[in-house]
């Protein structure tokens, strides 16, 4: 006699641990997606100036920020601004991106990445920038060690 599908002699029913399988590593693939798009947005090339006292941002805020990574040239004595791994070599270009992440997003902030051989006029120009785009929550990027 032909019996009901999946179950052994005494009638109880199996453990199916390839569907379980096939479920875990698509959430693998996933969380490694979202993490290594998360680590593209910080510019290797950029040495942090050290602050003793920095802190680490908040896991919250996390999701609502956008890195601004600012890299001296010395070769061009000139600044680079990269965001998003797109380089903005007129940083006025910037500000209607500032604007739609606002319009879309109203707890944004800009982390601004700068190198710690960055002259200070070149922040100054990047927070000048920031205000522009209509964002008045900034912070910077230390390290401390």
């Amino acid at each position: 006699m032909a019996g009901g599908g999946g179950g052994s002699e005494s009638g109880e029913p199996e453990f199916q641990i390839a569907p379980m399988i096939d479920v875990l590593l698509v959430l693998l693939i996933f969380f490694m997606s979202i993490t290594s798009a998360e680590v593209l947005k910080v510019d290797k090339k950029i040495k942090l100036p050290v602050s003793p006292h920095a802190t680490k941002r908040d896991p919250e805020m996390a999701k609502h920020e956008i890195a601004v990574n600012v890299r001296w040239d010395p070769q061009a004595n000139k600044s680079l601004l990269l965001v998003d791994d797109r380089e903005y070599p007129n940083i006025s270009e910037l500000i209607p991106f500032l604007k739609e992440r606002r319009a879309k997003d109203e707890k944004v902030r800009v982390v601004v990445r700068g190198d710690a051989k960055l002259p200070a006029i070149e922040i100054q120009r990047v927070m000048n920038l920031v205000g522009e785009g209509g964002i008045a929550d900034i912070s910077f990027s230390a390290s401390n060690k």
